[in-house]
């Protein structure tokens, strides 16, 4: 399994997800070093989708531009998007220790569901299907 974390992610994080995890079956990437700096999504879900990757994100627009839910429900993606507001006025650290406080809940959705889907993720951590 591979996530992709967006540019609105921290740089380090995806380095740091990598590190922390103790799974052999995972590995976390950030799309400026996949496809370089300031990609856009269409690069994005096209790569995530040719790849067979899955996709994180904070940019909520994602889920409401309706090209971008198209091309990701069409192309296959599994899709996790945090929608709190907080999460990006929150420090690296913060950040950080909110997405390991979800990690494994992440990991067994990316497993147990069927893609394509669009998860949205909250401030405090609940899940939701945002696709139809």
């Amino acid at each position: 399994m591979i996530f992709l974390l967006d540019a609105t992610f921290p740089p380090k994080l995806a380095h740091a997800l990598q590190e922390l995890t103790e799974r052999r079956d995972c590995e976390f990437r950030y799309a400026n070093d996949e496809f370089g700096e300031g990609a856009q999504d269409e690069v994005l879900i096209d790569g995530a989708r040719d790849r067979g990757w899955f996709l994180m994100t904070m940019d909520e627009r994602i889920t409401r531009n309706p090209a971008k839910r198209r091309a990701v429900m069409e192309g296959g993606i599994g899709t996790f998007v945090f929608t709190g507001s907080s999460l990006p006025r929150r420090s690296f650290y913060k950040i950080v220790a909110f997405v390991m406080a979800i990690a494994e809940e992440i990991l067994e959705h990316a497993v147990r569901t069927k893609r394509p889907f669009i998860i949205g993720i909250s401030d405090r951590g609940k899940f939701d299907r945002l696709d139809p």
